[in-house]
């Protein structure tokens, strides 16, 4: 009677250990499943982490080149400038010795400075605007087409790394499961939530935001800022005029319009204090230097686009002929002001008739997050193993579980199935010197993954499988 108990008990005893064996086996490659699935969430995040970090540093990379152009057409306005100046110096109109009689021997100094180079512009021209021209290829052809590839191919690099990352981490893990890719595993990978689509936005350069993220990195820079300055003799000059003083005035700035093309324009001229009984006190400018630098794709819409473009051909040299009073009045445009005027208008005007103009394709436009965005962004993924493709991690003395203790009797239809949840999220490093928050965007390169929890649970046991 003890020996059937015994055998009974023994029996039982293999029949437990048997399913034990199965079950531990099935919960190994479930839990090998779940890891592959957490580990192809997190890379999925952090692929999208990558990705707008990089559009991040491509944005920065952008208006970086923007800076060095400013610079580049600031010099071309500044050396035309000098040319010019150096023309007017050599001919003497105005005299050096009268400007540093009226306003300091320092302005005669500068007066005549630009005479030591050569009078031609030419060559440094040319060399600006081979060096324009490599940033300008660059911004389009490098920063701008590897924002929009990238872009683009997100999507796709995203599953790949995810089926790549799967495949590793089940099938060289220590699982039952064997295989080099998806199929070979029977693994099934599908996207249940995805925010990265539609996340992303590329907006136009005339947008106010970016023109106000360009000017306020070129306002670093004090060569870029507005070069307004005037200088005044110090005694009266005619007893009809006794509250007027000769003024030399200095006009310059640098600009990035709406359409994303860069400007640059310099004068300076002498305004002398004249009267006569028809105008009473007024005054007369004589232009010592000037230049302005306009960025287009031809010329013809470089010059159509000066708002003095009309009156080019109306502009004299000189007033040998009709005083320059009388011309100001016939022409009738109440932007000259030649009575108490703050502006270098004859200057600008004979800058337009010679202005330096360089090829340039403009501003492309920029990456940032859609208005409609969300945030974190989130990615959750389904991964369903086969059944059928269930084996035992080795082999025994005792053989391997049959019938049905054997996993690999379990229906066709039926599945593992795990559920894995990550995101991209925004955050500083360190805190703001204002101490606000910071705005998630793609201009700061401050994009992470972490892997986050599912809305509901992530999985059962075995579950029938989608038909």
């Amino acid at each position: 009677m003890a020996l059937v108990l015994a055998v009974v008990v023994l029996t039982f005893g293999m029949i437990a250990w048997f399913g034990s064996f199965s079950i531990g086996q099935l919960l190994h490659d479930k839990s090998s499943l779940l890891r592959g699935a957490d580990a192809a969430a997190y890379s999925a995040a952090l692929a999208q982490a990558r990705a707008f970090n990089l559009q991040a540093y491509l944005n920065r990379a952008q208006v970086a080149h923007h800076v060095a152009m400013a610079h580049l057409v600031t010099l071309a306005s500044a050396e035309r400038f000098r040319s010019t100046q150096a023309s007017q110096a050599l001919l003497q109109n105005p005299p050096a010795v009268l400007i540093g009689m009226l306003f300091g021997q320092a302005q005669a100094t500068a007066y005549l400075s630009a005479t030591t180079g050569s009078a031609s512009d030419s060559l440094a021209l040319s060399r600006l605007e081979h060096a324009f021209s490599q940033h300008d290829d660059l911004v389009h052809d490098v920063i701008d087409q590897a924002r929009r590839k990238q872009a683009r191919e997100l999507s796709h690099v995203r599953q790949q790394v995810m089926e790549q990352v799967l495949v590793r981490n089940v099938g060289q893990s220590g699982s039952a499961m064997r295989g080099d890719n998806l199929q070979a595993l029977g693994l099934t990978l599908t996207i249940r939530h995805d925010d990265l689509p539609g996340s992303m936005q590329y907006f136009s350069s005339q947008e106010p935001a970016w023109r106000g993220l360009v000017s306020a990195a070129t306002g670093q820079h004090g060569y870029l800022n507005p070069r307004n300055h005037v200088r005044r003799n110090t005694w009266a000059i005619s007893a009809r005029c006794p509250a007027r003083r000769h003024e030399l005035r200095r006009r310059g700035a640098t600009t990035f319009d709406r359409q994303g093309v860069w400007r640059a324009n310099d004068t300076l001229s002498f305004h002398a204090i004249r009267s006569n009984r028809l105008m009473g006190c007024y005054q007369r400018e004589y232009p010592m230097g000037w230049a302005v630098y306009r960025s287009q794709p031809r010329l013809q819409t470089a010059l159509a686009s000066s708002p003095d473009f009309s009156e080019l051909s109306d502009v004299p040299r000189n007033f040998s002929e009709q005083p320059f009073w009388r011309w100001v009045a016939e022409q009738a445009d109440p932007r000259w002001n030649i009575v108490s005027g703050s502006d270098n208008r004859l200057g600008r005007l004979w800058a337009s008739q010679t202005p330096v103009v360089w090829r340039s394709r403009g501003t492309p436009g920029y990456a940032d997050l859609s208005g409609h965005h969300a945030h974190p962004v989130q990615v959750v993924i389904d991964v369903r193993q086969s059944a059928s493709r269930l084996e035992p991690a080795g082999t025994f003395a005792t053989g391997r579980p049959t019938g049905r203790f054997d996993i690999t009797t379990l229906d066709s239809s039926e599945s593992i199935k795990v559920a894995s949840a990550a995101e991209t999220y925004f955050v500083r490093p360190h805190a703001r010197k204002d101490q606000r928050t910071e705005r998630p965007s793609l201009f700061h390169p401050y994009w992470q993954a972490r892997l986050t929890s599912l809305p509901d649970n992530r999985a059962t046991s075995i579950n029938q499988a989608p038909r």
